[in-house]
């Protein structure tokens, strides 16, 4: 090789170089740091728990300003943004499941009804331990769920529930709260006492309650109105020293009957958080003649109520009022509810409305408006009892181990415009979810917010390699890479010239 050509192989290799090293040094940096946040608070963990549960402020969702809390982050000391998730809206304090159960007539042997022996009763089931037959003895046919031996409809009066398949999939902190029974109609109706019985292995039971059931067509002589009446489900007893599902359930009735449904439900206790409650003024707006009173209020964030109520200042008052709502000044209002805020005397005792319940997004602007029974209250401010959820965050502390000072320099922050998401899906950050999970970590708590601190001389000469300076940054180095891209072609150029010219000269 010529030594122009190895000069222009090494001098391409090293722009090469700097080309490279120049977009890595263009590239995305991380821009997401605490100081790029209005406010603050300092947040103190529950200790020796990784993923914890953090209830949002009235203040927070005030300071917020993004859509959707999209400017919520959790810091550590090293400004790093910690793993975290929105808790799903609170459920109700308990949570239930219907579920169908198979059923199996059971079968009677004559010494059975006659009462001169108890009867032996083989189960059928498969590898899961589900039942597929139930069968008296060695040698009688065995009945299925829907049908006798002789492929009419099963009668009987004891039924075999079979709850075998719930051992796996039902949750170790679920009972039973109730049993739904059904039957076919019949003309003079039917009342019958039930017996409930639990057994985990079908030979020996335990008796669980009992309960009258009645299924009384319209136009029956029993029937006290004309539409009928039935009873054809029962409460299931609480059972402090139960510790799991009974695999069978055994239901004996005084008369034969066939059974067309036996459902199950299941439910379990749930530790929801209750409403917060905040007080909130809506002021009278000036309002033309002929026009309808309004009242207005800027919450400074968007949030939404999940009941309110109006304390009027007069007794003997009362108000039709429609609720509305919108986020931003030049948006239409959106309607979102009716209602009617009273209070009166009644006898000789002063009472008042009580709250109205309500579903409604969250948004930042609220008005009132009135009628004519506003009278002279359509001059006054109204002060609003405002019944509200506070939103809550899960949150990974990662690197937390001390229960002492567990993670300390972790810090809430909120107020950024136009920040992205940062939250990522339940399913995500607690393994195995299931709903209500995240209501059962622990919950960490935090401080009051504060204002984000004026950098020092320090801070703003570090800030020359943050983000404030990435234009200017970018610029300078994309201006490098161009001369340099540049020269490249111009020394070529030459090189190739100086070449041709020697091979010339020597012929």
């Amino acid at each position: 090789m010529k030594p122009a050509s190895r000069f222009l192989l090494k001098f391409s290799s090293g722009v090469f170089a700097l080309v490279a090293t120049t977009a890595g040094a263009v590239g995305p940096s991380t821009s997401d740091q605490p100081s790029l946040y209005a406010q603050h608070a300092a947040i103190r963990l529950a200790p020796a728990e990784g993923l914890q549960r953090l209830s949002l402020p009235w203040a927070v969702l005030q300071a917020s300003r993004s859509p959707g809390l999209a400017d919520v982050r959790i810091f550590d000391a090293q400004g790093q943004v910690l793993p975290m998730a929105w808790a799903k809206t609170a459920p109700a304090a308990e949570l239930q499941r219907e579920l169908p159960l198979p059923r199996f007539a059971w079968p009677e042997s004559p010494a059975s009804r006659s009462g001169q022996g108890e009867l032996q009763i083989r189960l059928h089931s498969n590898a899961e331990g589900t039942l597929l037959s139930v069968q008296a003895g060695a040698s009688s046919v065995p009945a299925t769920a829907q049908q006798s031996p002789s492929g009419q409809p099963a009668t009987a009066k004891t039924w075999l529930l079979d709850l075998s398949a719930l051992q796996s999939s039902a949750r170790a902190d679920e009972h039973i709260s109730r049993l739904s029974l059904d039957w076919p109609t019949r003309t003079g109706g039917l009342s019958t006492q039930l017996r409930v019985e639990a057994s985990a292995d079908a030979q020996q039971w335990q008796a669980i309650t009992e309960a009258r059931l009645l299924d009384l067509p319209p136009g029956i002589p029993q029937s006290s109105t004309n539409a009928g009446f039935s009873i054809k489900s029962l409460s299931w007893p609480l059972q402090p020293n139960a510790v799991a599902l009974p695999r069978y359930l055994r239901l004996q009735f005084d008369t034969a009957l066939s059974l067309s449904r036996s459902d199950i439900t299941l439910s379990r206790s749930h530790p929801a958080a209750a409403p917060q409650q905040a007080m909130v003024r809506f002021d009278p707006v000036a309002a033309k003649p002929g026009q309808a009173p309004q009242w207005t209020s800027d919450l400074q964030g968007r949030m939404a109520p999940l009941a309110l109520s109006v304390p009027l200042p007069e007794v003997n008052s009362l108000l039709n009022l429609r609720l509305e709502q919108r986020n931003r000044e030049d948006e239409a209002w959106r309607p979102v509810s009716q209602f009617v805020a009273w209070r009166l005397l009644r006898a000789g005792v002063d009472s008042s409305a009580p709250a109205h319940t309500l579903q409604a997004e969250p948004a930042r602007y609220w008005r009132l408006m009135g009628d004519a029974s506003a009278g002279a209250l359509a001059a006054q401010p109204l002060t609003l009892q405002w019944q509200w959820q506070a939103p809550q965050l899960v949150l990974l502390a990662r690197g937390a181990q001390t229960p002492a000072d567990a993670a300390p320099g972790l810090r809430l922050s909120v107020g950024r415009e136009a920040a992205a998401p940062a939250a990522r899906p339940l399913v995500g950050l607690i393994p195995g979810y299931q709903d209500g999970d995240e209501f059962k970590l622990p919950e960490a708590q935090h401080g009051a917010l504060q204002p984000q601190p004026e950098p020092g001389m320090k801070e703003r000469l570090a800030q020359l390699a943050k983000p404030e300076a990435e234009t200017l940054r970018r610029g300078a180095l994309w201006a490098v890479l161009i001369l340099s891209v540049v020269g490249l072609g111009w020394m070529a150029r030459r090189l190739l010239r100086q070449t041709a010219s020697a091979e010339s000269g020597q012929r």
